[in-house]
């Protein structure tokens, strides 16, 4: 092969390449954070907003975290008046849209700490989508809701 069919080919491999690279989409986590709660409360709550940027859905399968012993997706649904807490299951998140989770809402419920976790610390804490990949994010840790 000349030289000349050697740089058509790279450049053909390149622009394969930088295709296949252009449609790795992954969702992003915005607004992160877990509210504080009392030392030895075994249950907290965490917070956040997937936004999805890129051309398909995604499935939102399960959480996972290094510092909490049991990590769940959960809603807040009012029945006959009585405020519920519930499992969510997976969630789908559509193409350009976003999944918000805030108090009274859709949340992280997040079970049995690992170590102790004081307002200003992080919480280590990854989403499960149900292709496999993880979206990983450090979660403040804080007594009230971040401002816009």
């Amino acid at each position: 092969m000349n030289a000349k069919h050697g740089l058509a080919g790279l450049l053909l491999l390149f622009a394969a390449s930088a295709a296949v690279a252009s449609t790795d989409c992954s969702p992003t986590i915005e607004r992160a954070w877990v509210r504080a709660a009392p030392p030895g409360t075994a249950m907290m709550a965490g917070y956040l907003t997937l936004r999805n940027d890129c051309a398909k859905p995604v499935v939102l399968s399960g959480v996972e975290s290094l510092d909490f012993g049991e990590a769940m997706i959960h809603e807040t649904i009012v029945q006959n008046g009585v405020s519920r807490m519930r499992h969510a299951g997976e969630l789908v998140l559509p193409a350009k849209s976003k999944l918000v989770f805030e108090p009274g809402g859709r949340h992280l419920m997040l079970m049995r700490p690992l170590r102790a976790l004081p307002a200003g610390s992080r919480a280590r804490i990854r989403l499960v989508l149900a292709d496999g990949r993880k979206l990983f994010a450090e979660y403040e840790v804080r007594r009230e809701a971040p401002t816009r």
